[in-house]
């Protein structure tokens, strides 16, 4: 019974505000009309003094009684009585279930742009720091690499904050997908967005093949210091990449095919260690 009936106040909820007016407009006639025709035929049972005037101020009185009943104000001046007890009792109720809905309606429009509001800010700023992040990655390996391009070695404090850059790394890309996971509809990623995403993930593997070259140019051994880090960042960046692309509404697919390659790039010069 629940299931039947619920589809049908969510139809009426679904209607626009002057549909809701028609619709309460159109109670307060309807129930004008019966308690006219109680005053014209059974004047026992209509509101009185409805039925003991003339028509004309019968039919004004009546609309005004269906008025201050749909209201609830009822001010006591014309009482129901007999049938109209219960007509007025059966409009009451209609009326101020039209009425709730009408404030629900009002008040879940204002939730929602704020859920809006909200979620537009909490995603703006997980985009600005998954960015930010990534910058700072590629900031650490460029310490990194000037340690290295200065003594030709690098210390055991700087493997460990490249140790801690990669997974860095790993841990900002592998949220990626949640920009698209939500399903909601409330904020999507727009393209403009979407290229800076992808230009981020893009420039912080370039940067790693770059600091993997200048190791190899300087006889640095890096293989088994980076390798622990190296092997699950490629493979997150290969998952996020198929799937990213696969969610992605634009063509933007050359980016995630640089991405791609820049990925493999880094695991050829790993070679059999991967």
């Amino acid at each position: 019974m629940h299931k039947n009936k619920l589809p049908l106040i969510e139809k009426i909820f679904a209607l626009p505000y002057s549909a809701l007016g028609i619709l309460w407009g159109g109670l307060v006639v309807l129930f004008a009309c019966a308690y006219f025709a109680l005053g014209q035929w059974l004047p026992s049972h209509a509101p009185y003094p409805i039925g003991t005037e003339s028509i004309l101020q019968s039919l004004g009185d009546s609309i005004y009684f269906s008025v201050i009943t749909a209201t609830t104000v009822g001010y006591g001046d014309i009482l129901p009585q007999g049938l109209s007890k219960l007509l007025a009792a059966i409009q009451a109720i209609v009326a101020f279930f039209v009425f709730g809905l009408c404030i629900s309606k009002l008040v879940s429009s204002k939730q929602e742009v704020a859920i809006r509001q909200m979620h537009k800010l909490t995603f703006e700023d997980v985009f600005r720091n998954t960015r930010e992040g990534l910058y700072i990655v590629r900031k650490d390996i460029d310490h990194v690499l000037a340690q290295a391009e200065a003594h030709r070695r690098v210390d055991e404090e700087h493997w460990e904050n490249l140790a801690v850059a990669l997974k860095q790394a790993e841990s900002l890309i592998v949220e990626i997908p949640e920009f698209y996971a939500s399903g909601s509809e409330l904020y999507v990623i727009d393209e403009r967005r979407e290229e800076l995403l992808q230009e981020a993930v893009h420039r912080t593997l370039h940067r790693i093949n770059q600091m993997l070259d200048r190791f190899a140019a300087l006889g640095i051994d890096w293989q088994g210091r980076g390798i622990a880090e190296l092997g699950p960042l490629l493979t997150i960046v290969a998952e996020v990449a198929a799937h990213w692309k696969s969610e992605s509404p634009y063509a933007q697919h050359e980016a995630f095919d640089d991405i791609l390659t820049e990925a493999n790039h880094t695991r050829g010069k790993m070679g059999h260690i991967v």
